[in-house]
Parts: C-alpha cells; sequence; structure tokens
C-alpha cells in the first residue's frame, strides 16, 4: 500500500486476470499474426486441390479463416481466467488447436459438396478418409488437452473444459456407430 495515496498495489503475477480490453487487443494482435503465418503455409496446398479463386476471393477467405479463429481464441480466454504469464501459452496452444481443425473441417465439407454435387453416396475409401479425418481431431483435442493442462491449474482446466465444451460440443456416437440402424 503507498502511504501518501492509500492506493493498494496488487502483484499482476498473483492476480488473476480477466482479460482486459488492452491485454485482448494485444492477444488479438498476436492470434491475427499467428495465424496468418498457419494460413500461408498450410492453406495454399488446400487450395490448389479446390477450384481456382481470384485474388479478392483468397483474401476474403484468409480473413475468414483468421476471424474465426481470433474468434474462437477469444471466446475460449474470456471463459478461463489466466494469469498474464499463462495468456501467450494459452494463445499458441489454442490456434496450434484451432488452425489445423479449421482446415481438416473445411476439407470434410469440401469433400461432403463434392459427393452431393456428383449426386452419389460416399464411397468406403470416402468413408475412410473422413474417419481418418476425426481421428486427427481427436489427437488435436487430446494435444491440446494434455498442453492446457500443464498451463492451467485444476479450477481454471475445469473452465476451461467447460468453455470448449460449449464452444465445440463432442460428437457422441450411439452403440454400433451408425446410430442404432
Amino acid at each position: 500500500m503507498d502511504l501518501h495515496t492509500g492506493t493498494t498495489f496488487i502483484k499482476p503475477s498473483v492476480q488473476a486476470i480477466h482479460p482486459l480490453p488492452a491485454l485482448m487487443k494485444t492477444a488479438s494482435l498476436f492470434t491475427y499474426a499467428l495465424t496468418a503465418l498457419i494460413f500461408a503455409l498450410f492453406v495454399p496446398p488446400i487450395a490448389s486441390a479446390q477450384t481456382p479463386m481470384t485474388p479478392e476471393q483468397a483474401e476474403v477467405a484468409k480473413n475468414r479463416f483468421n476471424k474465426a479463429i481470433e474468434e474462437r481464441v477469444l471466446r475460449v480466454l474470456q471463459g478461463v481466467e489466466v494469469t498474464e504469464e499463462q495468456l501467450r501459452p494459452m494463445q499458441e496452444a489454442l490456434i496450434q488447436f484451432f488452425a489445423p481443425m479449421q482446415i481438416e473441417q473445411a476439407k470434410m465439407q469440401a469433400e461432403r459438396r463434392k459427393l452431393q454435387a456428383e449426386g452419389g453416396g460416399p464411397t468406403t475409401r470416402d468413408r475412410q478418409a473422413m474417419m481418418q479425418r476425426r481421428q486427427k481431431l481427436e489427437r488435436l483435442r487430446g494435444d491440446l488437452n494434455k498442453k492446457v493442462k500443464a498451463i492451467l491449474d485444476k479450477k481454471q482446466y475445469k473452465s476451461f473444459q467447460s468453455t470448449m465444451e460449449k464452444l465445440m460440443p463432442q460428437q457422441r456416437r450411439a452403440p454400433g456407430g451408425r446410430g442404432g440402424r
């Protein structure tokens, strides 16, 4: 406590922070920069397999991709009270999860659209490719949980799990694998 002003000082490392606007802006800029890098590295190979885009369409797609990841990272950070020291590792872990997840989901949607356009049902090979993508997403989620568990304490991790469940509910399968048919 400062005796002259009567102000009480709290060490930031001790105080749990619900991301403040300035901190969130920094988080947002960091998130944007990292997702732009990921977009530049991973999306061109995906896009080359798709129909060609104009530069304007590519820019719109990149911005939509970055915004989706940024919004998800911010929603998770808002749902979990993190300290300043935990903020950057949390952002990195979340971006390393959401960017590839977003890409895999885009691939799955493109494959579904392609199958619908062709008018035929999925072949065994198509189903196997979808299952491999789902398994990859499950591995990404498992990796994220391990990283976050190492960063957060038990109470924070519980909040994280709750926030993630609201943001991205796990798909539950009925016994028998095909919805009980």
